[in-house]
């Protein structure tokens, strides 16, 4: 960061580059279509109202802007630049605007730290001139930002719709050409966005400081965003708070997901990046909503800006009722809702007396199938769909349309659309796109401003989306304690303990083991042994064998003295530098595995889950930041088909519950540990528990 200054001077600081009364653009061409002719053709377009100007020695005007050698010579200070000069003359644009007062900047090149070392040496140059001024940047490498609500769009680039509506979502990503994307994409739909903003390379104002503004804005009801790296943990986790606060969601795309991923990532921005699926655990934690592809960005963002969340009762929990014009369809509707967390109930008696006294083919039901009497009864359709949705048993509906052309989707869907838009329901609308087919259908459905989505199974899965905030919400706000904050350990070279040092250590963080005892020697392990009592697991500990199965260092079930000579004898072989250790043989009903782990942004985090050799192959597990609170821990487990399994409330259950809670607090006080293993904690019916096998990584 080029400034470490309060929320209040970074709001202003995003409030000059996004609503400015005033803008100078340093390096204006008034030639071609590239990022310096880009700036001044977008905010002619788009009708900015304030005043305009531009920095080129070469002109004394650009399309009817008046043209300066330098910001000095304006004879009043901008209040934002947007600067398109090549990486070498950013610098002394830069002391330009800062001698002049000009307080914010965008800029637009790239060509810094990426490209070696006079690249670093001018980024050094820029944040001493910023950092002297009090001058806040955007940038660089960076296609710039826009605020259609006021029709200030200064971008550099002019790959957007020349008529831009005004909406209800804002736009904060890294990549100008997603960013760009995501906007073309909302408008092909028949959209409006409030702003959007692609923030670069980061150096001063970031993702989470807009998001922030956009919070604060009231035109804003869903924030959509792709960050490249969460780069400030804290200020993510400040500004996601306001947002479940304020009602509204972020909504968030994490690309680099795979390691080929990750590193693309980090070519392209330098962005740091953990363990995607622990950063995702953790930021649904916080209220954002992660979401898989582009579109569902836009798609779940529609959603919040037709059915404000402080409109919704507060007992919403995701009853969803679906209309439909095909049995099939409704069946992909109620299909989906179960993996989205929604509930399909049966209509109430009322509403099935309405709907048996208006139909002779169609059944009452959930999905509701209008079925082929509505083609030559098209008057049904109405005041079926009103029955349907005045029915207390939804908090939600959806009308899944099929392929509707022509007349058909004024006749058919019309009647649906027009009942549904005068509803106290929320109702999403779902057609199946045919290209030009299907232009009228989906004319039909944005003329009456409800949600509309390609396909029942896209719609179902938003609603999902929106409902799960609202559930997440809820307990937010309920919790009477912050989640913990953010809290990076320090980087350093790792050493990886022996299994018997790792139980040791793990001794101290309320996990229990099984017996075992140390030996060095065969006659010492057949002693352990008969104390023990046979069976016994006998496993070596030694630097050489971190990963003891694969190693073969793992014999489960010895039966008796022989066998264990036997083994001990082998093992002793192949690792002669290492310890024996007998423990006692454990049956168990199932397995978990409690571990942690360091990320570079959120510090310790605990994962909890299915375990023993499961715990790969199916990842069913759950992320917490450390030290985490039961409530949260029961939460996250429950989300888990393992704990589902478990049973909430059984003694395995809370067993299992404790032994995270005590290890996520011993893990938080413990910072030379960097990571930890339990696998598998075996869980027995009378809800013992005891682990069988531990790794732990420190900083050495």
């Amino acid at each position: 960061m080029l400034n470490t200054s309060s929320l209040a001077a970074r709001l202003a600081a995003v409030d000059s580059v996004l609503r400015p009364r005033s803008v100078v653009v340093i390096g204006a061409s008034p030639h071609g279509r590239g990022f310096t002719s880009a700036p001044l053709k977008n905010l002619a377009r788009h009708g900015f109202a304030g005043d305009v100007y531009a920095v080129n020695p070469k002109y004394s005007e650009i399309d009817g802007v008046p043209c300066f050698g330098s910001v000095a010579e304006i004879p009043t200070a901008p209040d934002t630049a947007v600067i398109v000069v090549g990486a070498e003359r950013v610098p002394a644009a830069l002391a330009d605007c800062a001698r002049s007062g000009v307080k914010s900047a965008t800029v637009i090149a790239g060509g810094f730290a990426e490209l070696g070392s006079r690249g670093l040496a001018l980024e050094e140059e820029i944040r001493t001139i910023c950092a002297e001024a009090d001058l806040h940047l955007v940038g660089p490498n960076t296609a710039g930002l826009m605020n259609v609500a006021d029709g200030y769009v200064p971008r550099a680039g002019l790959n957007h719709p020349e008529q831009l509506a005004s909406g209800t979502v804002a736009i904060a990503t890294q990549s100008g050409a997603l960013c760009n994307t995501l906007l073309n994409r909302v408008v092909a739909y028949g959209q409006g966005i409030s702003m959007a903003v692609a923030t670069g390379s980061q150096w001063d104002l970031g993702i989470w400081d807009f998001v922030d503004y956009f919070v604060g804005d009231d035109r804003t009801k869903a924030i959509l965003t792709i960050p490249e790296g969460i780069h400030d943990a804290a200020k993510f986790a400040a500004a996601a708070r306001r947002a479940v606060e304020a009602g509204k969601p972020v909504i968030l795309l994490k690309p680099g997901r795979s390691e080929v991923g990750s590193k693309a990532v980090q070519t392209h921005s330098g962005a740091l990046a953990g363990a995607a699926d622990v950063q995702i655990s953790i930021l649904r934690d916080h209220g954002v909503i992660v979401v898989d592809d582009l579109d569902e960005l836009w798609e779940t963002g529609q959603l919040f800006s037709s059915w404000p969340v402080d409109s919704m009762p507060a007992d919403t929990s995701g009853r969803l009722g679906v209309l439909t014009y095909s049995g099939g369809d409704g069946a992909l509707a109620v299909d989906a809702a179960e993996g989205a967390g929604l509930s399909c109930p049966e209509p109430g008696p009322a509403t099935v007396a309405a709907l048996d006294g208006l139909f002779q083919l169609a059944t009452p039901s959930n999905p509701f199938d209008y079925t082929g009497e509505v083609v030559a009864k098209p008057e049904l359709i109405a005041p079926a769909t009103e029955a349907f949705l005045n029915d207390e048993a939804f908090d939600v509906a959806l009308i899944a349309a099929p392929v509707w052309s022509g007349h058909f989707a004024k006749w058919i869907l019309g009647p649906a659309v027009d009942a549904a838009a005068v509803s106290r329901r929320p109702t999403a609308i779902s057609l199946w796109s045919a290209g030009e087919l299907t232009t009228q259908a989906q004319e039909v459905v944005r003329e009456s401003g409800l949600p509309l989505f390609d396909g029942s199974h896209r719609a179902v899965a938003a609603i999902g989306r929106y409902v799960d905030f609202l559930r997440t919400r809820r307990r937010l706000l309920a919790m009477h304690a912050q989640l913990p904050a953010p809290n990076p350990r320090r980087a350093g070279e790792r050493r990886v303990l022996t299994y018997w040092e790792s139980r040791e250590l793990l001794a101290q963080s309320g996990i229990a083991f099984n017996p075992a005892c140390a030996a060095d020697d065969i006659e010492t392990t057949v002693k352990a042994a008969e104390q023990i009592g046979f069976p016994v697991t006998l496993k070596v500990s030694a630097d050489a064998a971190v990963h003891k199965v694969s190693a073969g260092g793992v014999r489960l079930f010895v039966p008796d003295v022989d066998s264990l000579r036997h083994e001990a004898t082998g093992m002793l072989r192949a690792f002669p530098a290492g310890r024996l250790i007998v423990e006692r043989f454990m049956p168990g009903v199932s397995m978990a595995l409690v571990g942690g782990q360091s990320d570079p942004e959120f510090g310790p985090v605990i994962v909890f889950g299915l375990g023993g050799g499961y715990a790969e192959a199916y990842r069913d597990v759950s992320h917490l930041q450390c030290p985490a609170s039961t409530e949260q821990i029961e939460a996250a487990l429950a989300r888990t088909r393992f704990g589902r399994a478990l049973g909430h409330g059984s003694r395995a259950y809370c067993t299992l519950v404790d032994a995270i809670a005590t290890a996520s607090w011993w893990f938080a006080a413990t910072p030379t540990v960097h990571s930890f293993d339990v696998n598998p904690i075996l869980l027995g019916l009378d809800g013992a528990m005891v682990a069988v096998d531990a790794r732990v990584e420190i900083l050495a």
